[in-house]
């Protein structure tokens, strides 16, 4: 997949630093902030920005994190949703 910033910026609902909350399978409830998701056809595309200098040191705590948001965004809107990890 190919993601393309106007596809962000001509989206019709598109949500920044917005809060979301799941219950895990093991009963855990997770929270975070979503960075940037917007509706693009049927599917919400979730990006997650990262600005760390040293990204790989942290890289699968950050693509735990960002598999997360999906599916927290999926089960609030019945919608499917895929996520984006994205360095800047």
């Amino acid at each position: 997949m190919m993601w393309q910033a106007h596809s962000a910026f001509a989206a019709g609902h598109c949500r920044r630093e917005t809060p979301v909350t799941l219950r895990d399978a093991d009963g855990t409830l997770v929270e975070g902030a979503v960075d940037l998701a917007f509706l693009d056809g049927d599917t919400w595309t979730v990006i997650d920005f990262k600005t760390d200098h040293e990204l790989t040191r942290n890289l699968d705590v950050y693509r735990r994190q960002v598999a997360l948001y999906p599916d927290a965004i999926a089960a609030a809107t019945g919608q499917p949703a895929r996520a984006v990890l994205l360095r800047v």
